[in-house]
């Protein structure tokens, strides 16, 4: 009898059921460039809303439901409202509808607008009064726009306004980067932020386009002669206890050693395709290769959009530099961390940059050479699932090799018919 009366009440509930994904809309403003409108404005939808709304993405107890997220293109000034048809009467614990300005309303920052107007006037003053914090680290032009001049800054927690900022823009990350969540406002972040320059009449007016943070780690230098006795907090650096401001060693100063590590990287998605990413993570890269202070670039977990910019453009900067020149498989270890430490590659993605050229370059009809290639990357597959693949009997360990092998080459081809 209960199953048939939950049968019966489905149909009703899920009524008052919608997808957030759906339900919010997230809008860019700022002022036109067309003398005959005020403002342009570009709508998008969230990629991601589960870390609000939970795994399945649905919010319950609206019909025809309408969060609104409105942002002012340069400063980030937040418009929010939320609109509905009906809403479900609370006549039972059961049945109360989940509480959206609530959940929205703890991820933004506490100045965003309600009035809509009020809104529209602080894009058009923010329009012209904001302008963007920080280092400014390069410049650069897309052919096809002309008149636009995309600036790229370097900010930390301590920049001034910086931290504002972020709070403002911060909620992108929910939306847009898969497990993305909140970060702590750390003294040892950075951020690389990337803002779209246009000229409206006499003016220049600023575009917030996307964004990378970025976090210090303590590099452990084992080529470093140091002295632990007397830096006891090197030993325990090397156990993953604490970081390492400086050492002292024989009466001087040694400096630390950083490691760069990529957290979050986003080009928002009305600007996306044009070639933005590909700028801000060359910048990244450039800046990384300046600083004699940073030893290495790694990424924290990265997605296949972002892997495919950093496969990209590593590659292309690797055979401009001619890196791998010569390089037959089996390439010496100690040629291979040369190399890594030259270019300040962690080592999985030098490999990964060594595996894909030296396939490009390989004689598949030469046995002999296919066979070196093949036990070298065979090599490094073991070694990194060595945990996984030890406990597993030796036949069908050679099977999940041979899968793995054949399955990344099929990936590297791919990667070769786009930049060979």
């Amino acid at each position: 009898m209960t199953e048939m009366v939950e049968e019966l009440l489905k149909p009703q509930e899920e009524e008052w059921l919608c997808n957030s994904n759906e339900a919010i809309t997230i809008w860019f403003f700022e002022p036109s460039t067309d003398p005959d409108q005020e403002f342009d404005s570009v709508k998008v939808s969230p990629k991601f809303t589960y870390s609000i709304f939970g795994d399945k993405e649905q919010i319950y107890g609206y019909k025809n439901l309408e969060i609104m997220l409105k942002f002012s293109s340069g400063s980030f000034a937040t418009y929010f409202d939320v609109r509905y048809s009906d809403k479900i009467p609370d006549v039972s614990s059961t049945s109360i509808a989940d509480n959206v300005v609530d959940k929205i309303k703890e991820l933004i920052p506490s100045d965003y607008i309600t009035n809509f107007d009020i809104f529209l006037q602080t894009v058009s003053e923010d329009a012209y009064n904001f302008k963007p914090m920080g280092e400014k680290i390069t410049e650069y032009c897309l052919e096809e726009e002309e008149d636009i001049i995309y600036e790229i800054y370097r900010a930390t927690f301590d920049t001034p306004r910086f931290k504002e900022y972020h709070k403002r823009f911060q909620i992108m990350v929910l939306f847009y980067i898969e497990a993305g969540t909140y970060i702590d406002e750390d003294e040892k972040w950075e951020t690389m932020l990337l803002f779209e320059k246009k000229r409206i009449g006499d003016k220049h007016i600023y575009s917030f386009v996307g964004f990378c943070t970025m976090y210090n780690y303590y590099f452990y230098n084992l080529e470093k002669s140091i002295n632990t006795e007397n830096c006891p907090a090197v030993i325990d650096q090397v156990n993953n206890k604490i970081p390492v401001s400086e050492c002292i060693n024989e009466g001087k100063v040694i400096p630390e050693d950083i490691r760069l590590r990529i957290s979050q990287f986003l080009i928002f998605p009305h600007v996306q395709g044009k070639g933005h990413g590909s700028k801000l993570y060359q910048t990244i890269y450039k800046y990384v290769l300046s600083n004699l202070r940073i030893k290495e670039l790694s990424v924290e977990i990265p997605n296949d959009s972002f892997e495919a910019i950093r496969d990209k453009n590593d590659l292309l900067y690797l055979r401009e530099q001619k890196a791998f020149e010569g390089l037959v498989a089996p390439v010496d270890k100690k040629i291979i961390d040369s190399i890594r430490r030259k270019y300040k590659f962690n080592k999985r993605q030098l490999l990964r940059c060594l595996e894909i050229e030296l396939l490009r370059k390989l004689n598949k009809t030469d046995a002999a050479a296919y066979k070196a290639y093949r036990l070298q990357v065979k090599e490094r597959l073991y070694n990194w699932n060595k945990e996984v693949l030890k406990d597993i009997d030796r036949a069908e360990r050679i099977e999940k090799l041979k899968e793995t092998f054949e399955a990344l080459v099929g990936e590297y081809q791919e990667i070769l018919l786009k930049y060979n």
